[in-house]
């Protein structure tokens, strides 16, 4: 359920920073389809239990990477060798790898009430697309589905070489921004730990998209609790 204040209070900000996965675009619906297209070049079984396995498997491979301790080269391959390694099959995890990232990169999976949002709110803020993935994945995805000029900034982790919630990810994106103040800032996200803490230990203010089953709470308390993206326009007042 969606936390609602006054929209008086929100003409303090300047800027709307979008995370991209779960947030915008529907990663989910995307991440499904494509894993399963990719599975049939190996001797696995698709079923809703191997996607889920899949799921934890590719949840702590992005954690590790967010933490530092791996790069995103070997990010892109993990996951399969350990899927692989997990169910004792054979198979390239590099090709399989190559396969999963074009079809997330074909996708055109947005979340409910997306488009709407940034094309109400983009008239009332500047707007910035912040997000922890792969460039390969991430540019397409913008021409995909026609967005690719809706933000003045944009940072992917895998271009810099550093993720969220890393105090240099946003050095990188404020530069871009010309260096507002952060407390001029808004990010908007899903992940606790990347876009929440990350964004509340720069000195930003941050809505917490609390997906259903996200029952990780932030390292630092959100300012605004959201149950999807199209619930800013009403959270700030804005049509």
């Amino acid at each position: 359920m969606a936390s609602f204040i006054a929209p008086q209070v929100f003409f303090m900000y300047q800027w709307l920073l979008f995370d991209a996965d779960n947030t915008l675009w529907d990663f989910s619906a995307a991440e499904a389809a494509s894993l399963q297209a990719t599975l049939r070049q190996t001797d696995l079984e698709w079923s809703d239990q191997l996607l889920g396995i899949y799921r934890e498997i590719n949840h702590e491979a992005w954690s590790e990477y967010e933490r530092g301790l791996f790069d995103s080269q070997k990010l892109r391959v993990v996951r399969f060798e350990r899927l692989l390694e997990r169910f004792r099959v054979a198979g390239d995890p590099e090709e399989l790898s190559a396969l999963y990232r074009a079809g997330l990169a074909a996708s055109d999976h947005l979340m409910k009430g997306a488009r709407t949002t940034l094309e109400q709110l983009g008239k009332h803020y500047r707007l910035g697309l912040v997000t922890n993935g792969l460039k390969e994945v991430q540019r397409p995805r913008l021409i995909n589905t026609g967005m690719q000029d809706t933000f003045e900034a944009i940072t992917i982790s895998d271009e810099i070489g550093i993720a969220k919630p890393e105090a240099g990810f946003f050095d990188h994106t404020f530069a871009q921004m010309g260096r507002p103040d952060p407390a001029e800032v808004l990010v908007i996200g899903d992940n606790a730990i990347a876009d929440i803490g990350g964004a509340k230990a720069y000195g930003c203010a941050a809505a917490w998209i609390q997906l259903p089953g996200n029952t990780k709470q932030p390292p630092l308390p959100p300012d605004y609790v959201i149950g999807g993206v199209a619930d800013l326009v009403k959270l700030l007042g804005r049509s």
